[in-house]
């Protein structure tokens, strides 16, 4: 018996020592292709792609190597981290079905969200993205463009509410990851979590947010998944799990637990309603189930997927664009040439009176260069994964020299090769965007790009890998870029954003993140966001006199106000909280041309309370008239009229 243990173990311990030198010593298709050294014998580059700050090794590896490079990972294994626009366009779009998502990756996706469209290959993720395509159509975009710009502007009237009378800089980042996953969730579900009236979020909306670090913290066992989810049926791997006496792992369990029900209960109200002959609504889950609904037999969902899809939407969206909104104002800020001139294209649209809708929101040439710009700079993921399953040769638009300095126009991969997508290394690349592609510059995009930058890799986001390509790319990219625009719309038509009191660094980690320090795990950003100049206010006025037929009435009132103008333009950037009588004289005339009813005097003076000087309230009670052109012009144009 001793005998068998003596040889079982040695066994064991050859099989570990073999495991451990094995990725040294083996032959791989990889060895003749250039690369830095691994910094660890263990874990290879691993500890540098999981640090907070990934962000040196990123520029080493953007600026001193080819479009593709030999990367180390765990117990010498080695990788291919590839950023070669034809290389790209391979895996993307010519050739996907020969790079499916890593078995860790899918695993972990399916006992987190469920088998969702990503957690699934093949015909199964077909039929998913087939089902959901309709709803994330410009037609649907369209559609949900009213409740987009609603949010957009309630966020934005808290944000006023919480600057009011506070002279210390705010944490944009912790309204931003309200306001965004609010809109994803309302515009997936129908349901509002978080009305963002309240000081913290609602328990659905906490729990979300706390999945990712709970993954985290659970560490090594997460990587045993692919295993896990074969250890037999699921109750008994519910029993097993049960078992498991490391709390971090049972915290994961009851944060999954919490969301899939959740889920569940989504899910059966709208099927419930629909069988019962209700309509159903414009968001995507309803969408989705209608389709499913009318679907052939052999096309629909089971619905365990149904219900994956609700998870797996809802989670996508909320730290990537709430982080990348949080870029952008970051970026303004560090650009204030840029956010005067993207506030002055806000204001002129303003002025024309036009009705802000989805076409017209598309429209506006400088906000889309500048969410183009930001999302190729500072993409809120660097990298994405796929596994080779057969034998394949990347072509290279650009050779690289292999480490005989023998120039290579095509990479051959073995099969089961890991390939490492490298988004920020592509957005960044000189080869595609220019000797300026380091550089933050939205009017690239309002001039020709050059011709490389239409090699195209195959990304879904002008020519980006931004939101990657091809069948697997994100399904949600243009919901995405109508959430980013409307937020920025009204933010900066309202706000003067300058730094804030708290330094603001990019931590790397599953997305990257702003935080006050390179250690702390929170996200924070914080900015001034002042109200711009008086012009914000002289607008809403301007804009009355254009909407009003009383030519002489509106020439009187534009030229008071071009005197006022010229008075404050020594004020600070709060302005002058002093209108003079004559304009409000004018405003009184125009105003009762328009027939204000008593509902809109009096939402018009609990409005007035919200956004305007006390003073300035009692003024304008006393010519109630004049007060309601506030409301009227709030109501029916969007504009925002604060100190």
């Amino acid at each position: 018996m001793g005998l068998s243990v003596q040889f079982i173990s040695l066994g064991v311990l050859t099989w570990l020592f073999w495991r451990i030198i094995k990725g040294y010593i083996s032959a791989s298709c990889l060895d003749h292709i250039p690369g830095p050294k691994p910094f660890s014998f263990l874990s290879g580059h691993l500890g540098e792609l999981t640090s907070s700050n990934y962000w040196p090794f990123l520029r080493d590896l953007s600026e001193n190597y080819g479009g593709v490079i030999k990367m180390w990972g765990f117990l010498g294994s080695k990788y291919l981290y590839v950023s070669d626009p034809a290389a790209l366009n391979t895996i993307l779009v010519k050739d996907p079905t020969a790079f499916e998502e890593a078995p860790e990756y899918l695993a972990g996706n399916t006992l987190m969200f469920g088998k969702g469209i990503t957690s699934v290959t093949g015909s199964v993720h077909r039929k998913q993205r087939k089902l959901l395509n309709p709803a994330f159509s410009p037609a649907n975009m369209r559609q949900l463009a009213p409740l987009f710009l609603n949010i957009a502007e309630t966020l934005r009237n808290v944000i006023a509410a919480d600057v009011k009378g506070n002279a210390r800089s705010m944490n944009i980042a912790a309204w931003t990851a309200r306001g965004a996953p609010e809109l994803v969730r309302q515009g997936t579900m129908g349901y509002s979590f978080d009305p963002l009236t309240n000081s913290t979020p609602n328990e659905y909306a906490t729990v979300i947010k706390a999945l990712m670090p709970t993954v985290f913290s659970v560490g090594l066992p997460w990587f045993f998944c692919p295993w896990l989810i074969k250890l037999g049926p699921p109750k008994f791997r519910r029993f097993l799990l049960n078992l498991y006496p490391f709390e971090k792992v049972q915290k994961l369990k009851r944060v999954i637990d919490h969301l899939w029900k959740k889920s569940e209960d989504i899910v059966e109200e709208r099927k419930a309603a629909m069988e019962s002959g209700a309509a159903g609504g414009k968001d995507i889950m309803s969408l989705l189930l209608r389709a499913d609904m009318e679907a052939a037999e052999e096309d629909r969902l089971p619905y365990d997927e149904l219900v994956a899809q609700v998870n797996t939407i809802v989670f996508a969206a909320v730290d990537t664009t709430s982080t990348s909104l949080s870029r952008l104002l970051h970026t303004l800020v560090e650009h204030p040439e840029a956010q005067e001139k993207l506030r002055k294209e806000i204001h002129d649209f303003r002025g024309t009176g036009e009705e802000l809708t989805y076409d017209t929101l598309n429209e506006f040439r400088y906000l889309d260069a500048v969410c183009r710009e930001t999302l190729r700079v500072y993409p809120p993921t660097l990298s994405m994964y796929r596994v080779t399953q057969r034998d394949i040769v990347l072509p290279l638009l650009k050779p690289v020299n292999d480490i005989c300095n023998k120039p290579m126009t095509e990479v051959p991969i073995t099969k089961g090769t890991i390939v490492s997508m490298g988004i920020y290394k592509y957005n960044r690349s000189k080869d595609v965007w220019g000797e300026d592609a380091n550089e933050w510059k939205p009017e690239r995009w309002l001039n020709p790009l050059p011709e490389s930058a239409k090699n195209s890799c195959g990304g879904s986001f002008h020519n980006m890998m931004t939101f990657a390509g091809g069948p697997r790319s994100c399904i949600g990219f243009k919901y995405a870029e109508l959430e980013l625009k409307v937020f920025l719309f009204f933010l900066i038509e309202s706000f003067k954003f300058k730094p804030g009191d708290n330094p603001i660094v990019w931590n790397t980690s599953f997305a990257v993140y702003p935080a006050v320090s390179r250690e702390s795990r929170k996200t924070e950003m914080h900015l001034h966001p002042n109200a711009p100049s008086p012009n914000l206010r002289q607008l809403s006025l301007l804009r009355l006199a254009s909407n009003t037929p009383n030519k002489q009435a509106a020439d009187h009132l534009r030229a008071l106000l071009l005197d006022f103008e010229m008075g404050s333009s020594s004020q600070n950037d709060r302005g002058s909280s002093d209108v003079p009588p004559a304009i409000w004289g004018v405003v009184d005339l125009i105003s009762r041309e328009l027939q204000a009813t008593k509902d809109e005097l009096q939402a018009a003076n609990e409005k007035l309370k919200l956004y305007w000087p006390l003073e300035e309230v009692r003024m304008l009670d006393v010519n109630k008239v004049a007060s309601v052109h506030v409301w009227i012009f709030y109501r029916r144009t969007g504009c925002f009229v604060r100190k």
